[in-house]
C-alpha cells in the first residue's frame, strides 16, 4: 500500500514538474501584463500549438507583436483570433488599422478605421483615435478634399486638439 501512494505521489510530482498543468494562456497574459512581449508572444504561440484560448491566445500575440513592432505579425494574428470566433470589435478594427497604417496599406487601413467607428462598443478615446488616423491616412494617399472634411468635422467636435488645429492649418495651404 505504501509503494502504491509513494508511486502516485511520484508521478504527481512528475506531471507537475514536467510542465503539463503549465497553462501557457495564463503564462502569456501574465507576461503581457508585465511588458515582457517577447515572452508573451512565445507564450501565446504555446498556448495557440496547445489549442488552449485559442481565439484569445491569438489575440494575446497580436498585442504582444504589436508591442514589439512586429505590424505584420500583429496584424496576422488579430486576423487568425476573428478566424478562430473572437469578436471583431471596435478595439480589433483599431488594431488592424493601425498595423495596415503602419504598413503603409493605406486604402485597406481606413476601411478598418471605418468599420471600427461604426462598432458600438468604442470608447470616446479611441473615436478620436479611429478619426485622426482616417484623416492622416486619407492625407498620405492624397485623397486632400476628404481629409480637409474630415478634418473640418473632427476639429468642430475636438476644438482642444491643438495637432489637429495645426494640421487643419497645413492642409487649408495645399
Amino acid at each position: 500500500m505504501r509503494k502504491i501512494r509513494l508511486s502516485a505521489m511520484l508521478i504527481l510530482l512528475a506531471v507537475l514538474l514536467s510542465g503539463c498543468i503549465v497553462n501557457p494562456y495564463k503564462s502569456g497574459m501574465e507576461a503581457l501584463e508585465g511588458g515582457q512581449y517577447k515572452e508573451a508572444a512565445k507564450q501565446f504561440r504555446e498556448a495557440v500549438k496547445k489549442e488552449q484560448n485559442k481565439a484569445d491566445a491569438y489575440r494575446g500575440l497580436g498585442l504582444a507583436l504589436w508591442e514589439t513592432k512586429d505590424y505584420a505579425g500583429a496584424k496576422e494574428a488579430f486576423l487568425a483570433a476573428l478566424k478562430e470566433g473572437s469578436e471583431k470589435t471596435g478595439t480589433v478594427c483599431n488594431l488592424l488599422g493601425s498595423c495596415e497604417l503602419e504598413e503603409g496599406n493605406l486604402k485597406e487601413a481606413i476601411a478598418y478605421f471605418e468599420e471600427g467607428l461604426k462598432a458600438e462598443d468604442v470608447s470616446d478615446e479611441l473615436r478620436k483615435a479611429m478619426r485622426y488616423n482616417c484623416i492622416y491616412a486619407r492625407e498620405n494617399l492624397g485623397d486632400i478634399e476628404k481629409a480637409k472634411s474630415l478634418l473640418g468635422e473632427y476639429t468642430a467636435d475636438y476644438p482642444e486638439d491643438e495637432e489637429a488645429a495645426k494640421e487643419a492649418e497645413f492642409l487649408e495651404t495645399r
